[in-house]
């Protein structure tokens, strides 16, 4: 994909529009040149109708211009809107499974990093367009002046171009591998970020990571960005040689060669002359166009490999479901790599049903699977073998969205978001007011315009905060991963001994991960997994 391709799918009439436009802007510019050249080779006083041509044609030139770089300029904001917004689709199109392949520094990377490049690429697109209509208007006015000396700087033309055309390729292969390694680097910014108390307690640690890590990476993309930008540099120098060897070949060569009278001569040297400005924008503004279009087929490989695993179904408008009676896992099954170990981790096959009004206990060692088996139930993972039923009814892909639904979640590794999504009705936030008195955060937080008006807080604030959403949302199941691990004990006693009886006594299915083995006994079901399978089912039903 290149800057012309994004800009044909924003909209392909405009696009035709700007280049018709371009064309005569270009045209409009030869003219003014010959006009130029016929008022100076000319015999006698200038006739009045020559005078009139030369400032009409100046004012098309001008009106063109301009309509065409408003034209490009809305395009350019355009395309660059729909990329953002095509890439934010597809990544909340994405299987989470393949999001978490991809990893959020590449993601972060094509949004900011791409995006950035293909803004500086197409913010300079107009003056492309006029530049290179103009020089293809003025090289029509010297094919009519003269075929047989425009034979020959065609020729010279083409094996200067050539040189300059591997010069450029050369410079676009160490784009590409820049590009690369800013993935790499964005990784290490979100490292750098994300570990930076650990980073400032160990001296020792703070260094490797600049001199080990980060430092070789940017130093990568230094190296990579300057052999192609001395590329480029080595590119425009052997353009301004070539134009000055027309001029050479123009006043010294092609006379040799034969005749050539003053007038083609003069118009000849007066348009190479003229298009110096232009070749050098547009020479100056390639490496620019080069990059935009490295990032526009990394964006677009980015989109490609976020849905490999397959795009989730377009999700259809239906109603939320408020109740249901059963819920069943039977025989689901998902198998995935994890870090330091060559087989895949398989967990299940798992049979597990709900009904409303449950509390469920979800235990087990670290890496057992109980968080993959919470985001299989809630449909964020979809099942390899096995089925999903709500009320005897298999789910299929295009019912994901749907059955998701049933859910309001906090897992441990939760996002608040500061404004209530969704939830801005006014009775909505008269609950939330009540919310925040009942979770202890009337004095920290308040709910202003639909927003908290604060999010800095303790990780045990804030997962009162996202226990808050999931009240609002009031759906069917509620799960809770390792929610009560970052509460005082005051506070995790009234989680489990207040608040989660009173979900149940509404008819809410409740599964809760937990390691707080002093509590299993207020669960109905305690179900324990050691290596992704249940080991252990006790209490209401059993689950084999």
């Amino acid at each position: 994909m290149n800057v012309f391709s994004l800009l044909l799918r924003v909209s392909r009439g405009h696009f035709a529009l700007a280049v018709v436009l371009g064309v005569i802007s270009g045209a409009c510019s030869a003219r003014l040149i010959s006009l130029i050249n016929e008022a100076l080779t000319r015999e006698g006083p200038l006739e009045r109708g020559l005078v009139l041509t030369f400032v009409g044609v100046g004012l098309l030139a001008m009106v063109t211009r301009g309509v065409t770089q408003m034209l490009l300029t809305r395009l350019n904001v355009g395309t660059l809107y729909q990329l953002r917004m095509r890439l934010s689709r597809r990544i909340l199109e994405a299987p989470l499974r393949g999001l978490e392949r991809v990893g959020s520094a590449r993601v972060m990377s094509a949004l900011q990093e791409d995006a950035l490049a293909i803004n500086q690429g197409l913010a300079h697109l107009p003056t492309v367009v006029i530049s290179a209509a103009t020089t293809l208007g003025c090289l029509m006015y010297l094919a009519w002046l003269s075929g047989r000396v425009f034979v020959g700087m065609v020729a010279v033309l083409v094996l200067g171009l050539s040189v300059y055309g591997l010069l450029q390729r050369r410079s676009r292969v160490f784009l590409q591998r820049a590009r690369t390694q800013a993935d790499l680097l964005f990784q290490h910014f979100d490292a750098l970020t994300r570990g930076i108390k650990e980073l400032k307690l160990h001296r020792r640690r703070r260094g490797a990571f600049l001199t080990e890590h980060l430092e070789p990476a940017a130093g990568a993309i230094r190296r990579l960005f300057t052999r192609s930008a001395d590329l480029g540099m080595l590119g425009q120098s052997w353009a301004f040689l070539l134009h000055f060897s027309l001029i050479g070949l123009l006043l010294f060569a092609f006379p040799a060669w034969g005749e050539v009278d003053r007038r083609t001569l003069v118009g000849y040297t007066l348009v190479v002359l003229y298009l110096q400005a232009p070749l050098d924008t547009l020479l100056n503004l390639l490496h620019l166009l080069l990059r935009a279009g490295v990032a526009a087929r990394h964006l677009e490989q980015m989109g490609l490999s976020l849905t490999e695993d397959g795009a989730e179904a377009t999700p259809t408008e239906v109603p939320e479901p408020r109740a249901f009676q059963k819920l069943e896992l039977v025989g689901v099954t998902h198998a995935y790599h994890r870090e330091d170990e060559d087989r895949p981790f398989t967990l299940g096959p798992i049979d597990l049903t709900l009904v409303p009004g449950e509390c469920v206990f979800l235990v087990g060692g670290n890496g057992s699977g109980k968080t993959t088996l919470a985001k299989l139930l809630t449909g964020l993972y979809w099942p390899e073998s096995g089925e999903l039923r709500v009320d005897g009814r298999v789910m299929t892909d295009a019912d994901r969205d749907g059955y998701r639904e049933y859910f309001s979640v906090v897992f441990s590794d939760f996002h608040l978001f500061e404004h209530l999504l969704g939830l801005g009705s006014t009775r909505l936030v008269a609950r939330a007011e009540e919310l925040l008195r009942r979770l202890r955060l009337e004095r920290k937080v308040r709910i202003e315009g639909g927003r908290l008006s604060t999010t800095a807080l303790s990780q045990g604030q804030r997962k009162r905060l996202a226990l808050l959403t999931a009240y609002l949302e009031d759906r069917p199941i509620y799960v809770f991963d390792e929610w009560a691990a970052d509460q005082d004990p005051v506070f995790k006693d009234v989680f489990y001994r207040e608040l989660l009886p009173e979900l149940k006594a509404a008819g809410k299915a409740l599964v809760v991960i937990s390691h707080d083995d002093r509590y299993f006994a207020l669960a109905d079901r305690v179900v324990r997994l050691e290596s992704g399978r249940v080991v252990e089912s006790t209490g209401m039903q059993q689950v084999s």
